[in-house]
């Protein structure tokens, strides 16, 4: 699939740049005027590049900082996922164990009482 894009879409946008450079070698320059600045003689089809790549770096760079809450929220749900997966995985366990201990007394025996505390905390009476 990324073949096909490379060649349908790269690779004639990369052709316009080319024909769009050598159609535009005439020079330019530059009068920043705020800043009293002027450039040295630069072709005009690098002063057009050169405000295209900006202007992608950053729409780039404002997309990214726009995706940050999404990210935050996906960061903080998997944290919840991956703590919510442990908990089930000891709760299995604790459940497993009392399972066993249950089948392993005799009839005349007391059976041990289930208990949703952690194993720590029910011992200490709480």
């Amino acid at each position: 699939m990324s073949k096909v894009f490379f060649w349908i879409v790269v690779m004639p946008l990369a052709a316009a740049v080319i024909v769009f450079s050598v159609n535009n070698r005439a020079d330019v320059v530059l009068d920043l005027w705020p800043l009293d600045m002027v450039t040295q003689p630069l072709p005009v089809f690098s002063v057009v590049l050169a405000g295209l790549f900006s202007g992608f770096l950053i729409g780039g760079l404002v997309a990214w900082i726009s995706g940050a809450k999404a990210r935050r929220r996906a960061r903080r749900e998997g944290q919840r996922a991956d703590r919510a997966e442990r908990e089930l995985k000891d709760a299995e366990a604790r459940l497993e164990r009392q399972q066993s201990e249950t089948e392993t007394t005799e009839p005349g025996e007391d059976a041990p009482r289930l208990s949703s505390l952690p194993p720590d905390a029910a011992a200490r009476g709480r």
